[in-house]
Formats: structure tokens, sequence, C-alpha cells
């Protein structure tokens, strides 16, 4: 069964940083993460290697040499270098994230190959945010869920939390008034992102509900589909 979101308890315990956060991966693992790597950037300078496409354009089979040639490498090249991009950005995204809800910049070093604090704080500036920390000069907490994003804001003076969110499906919208604290806004802003889908079909009478519903099994949407 599904834990029960609506406990406190439950979110105490998530947002509680376990430690350690993680194991040291085995062998086995690391070599299977490289040729998963090696392969996505395989995928895409096959895709944009020109000389690949001059054989497909000319209805002919791609021979197997072709990787042997000095562009065909540069296209390698250019897709690592895309991966190392997007790496950069995932690294950024969750290095913030893990800052907002408890994790220190020693947490964060430790993490990107045993850096220094230091070195974390200068690589992620002002990723780890107190809980005293304000909206005035501090970054939203971010939410991604099914293809949208919301944000998460605390107010100044201690005045709660609120959210604004933009679905998957392009619409947007905003909590009505501050919550309590930054869980219960981003329960809210959750429910919002999961009504807001390109693929979900939904009640239209439902169409504006931001608002979670409480079930037995936890949060739930206007349809009784869990969250």
């Amino acid at each position: 069964m599904e834990p029960m979101m609506d406990d406190p308890s439950f979110w105490t315990a998530m947002m509680t940083l376990r430690d350690p956060a993680y194991r040291e991966p085995t062998d086995d693992e690391l070599l299977k993460l490289e040729d998963d790597v090696a392969d996505a950037a395989h995928e895409l300078a096959r895709a944009i290697s020109t000389r690949e496409s001059a054989y497909r354009a000319n209805g002919q089979e791609v021979p197997n040499g072709v990787v042997t040639s000095p562009d065909w490498g540069l296209s390698y090249l250019y897709a690592l270098h895309e991966i190392d991009g997007i790496v950069k950005r995932l690294a950024d995204r969750y290095a913030r994230t893990a800052g907002a809800t408890g994790a220190t910049y020693a947490h964060l070093g430790a993490a990107w190959g045993g850096i220094t604090k230091q070195a974390a704080r200068l690589r992620w500036p002002g990723a780890v945010r107190k809980p005293t920390d304000l909206a005035d000069g501090a970054e939203p907490f971010e939410l991604r869920l099914a293809g949208g994003l919301a944000e998460i804001i605390q107010l100044p003076d201690e005045q709660g939390f609120v959210w604004e969110a933009t679905g998957a499906d392009g619409t947007s919208g905003q909590g009505r008034e501050p919550y309590g604290s930054r869980t219960e806004a981003a329960a809210y802003a959750g429910a919002f992102l999961a009504r807001h889908t390109k693929a979900y079909d939904h009640d239209p009478v439902h169409a504006e509900c931001i608002e979670p519903h409480y079930t037995a099994d936890g949060y739930a949407d206007c349809d009784g589909r869990p969250l």
C-alpha cells in the first residue's frame, strides 16, 4: 500500500536526511553506466553524422567502418559534449533540490566526488538554504512532476509558502493563499501538475481543480487517481 501522504510523520521522515544517503556503486554498476553513456553518445553521433546522413539519403546501408572516419569521431565527440552539458544541468538541479531540503555543502561536496564544502559552495552558490531563509534574495524550491514545473516560494517575514506552476499541457496556476509549510505547498502544487499533463484525460468539470483530495490511501486527484 502507498504510504499515507497526509500523515505528518510521512513527510517528517521524507525530509529527514538519511545518513549515509547512498552506497558506493559496484564495478559492474559503473561499467553498465559507462556502457549506457557510450550507447547514448553513439546514437546521437549516428543521427548527426553528415557521412551517415549521406549514405541514408542515397538509400545505401551505412557500413560499419564509418565509425573509423575522423568526421564520425568528431560527431561522437560533439555528442559527448552535449552529454557533459546535460550532466552539468542535472547536477545543478539536484544539488539545489538537495540543498533546499536539508543537505549541507559538505554533503554536496562528498556526493560530487569528494570536493570540499568550499568548492561545493563555489560550484552551487545559494544552493543550501536554511529554514529561516526568506524569499528575498533566495531562489524558490523547484518541484518537477509529470512534465511540469512548480516553484515553492517562502514569503518574507515567515508569512508562509506559496506556489506557482505550469503543467506539461501549458496550463499555469498558483496557490490561492499562503500555506503553513513548504511540504503543504508542494502537495498542492503536485496535485496541480498531476492534473495538467499532456496525456491526462479528466472530467472538464474539474479542469481548474488544484487541490489534492485526501483518501484512505493518501493524496488523490479529483478523479480519485493517486498522486
